[in-house]
């Protein structure tokens, strides 16, 4: 196997792993926007009390902040991403 073999064998291993991160942090973005989605359909179809939708709200907001932290997880994995394929 010549060096540029090895070469290509890491890089197309290093792609397959970035695939796999991004799937994953694709999925778990999906997961959390579906939730979001079902917090809001409970709340504009129920007419609870105060309390419950006052903590339906707070639920939703951290799901808001968690989708807002994914959200910033792949950019910063998309910067490392390409900042090691220019070394690379």
């Amino acid at each position: 196997m010549s060096n540029g073999e090895g070469i290509d064998q890491n890089n197309q291993n290093s792609d397959t792993e970035i695939h796999a991160v991004h799937r994953a942090v694709m999925d778990a973005l999906t997961i959390t926007i579906g939730d979001a989605i079902s917090a809001i359909s409970i709340l504009l179809g129920s007419e609870e009390d105060y309390k419950e939708q006052q903590g339906k709200i707070d639920n939703l907001k951290n799901m808001i902040q968690q989708v807002n932290d994914l959200t910033e997880k792949v950019k910063t994995l998309n910067q490392q991403i390409y900042k090691n394929k220019d070394i690379v």
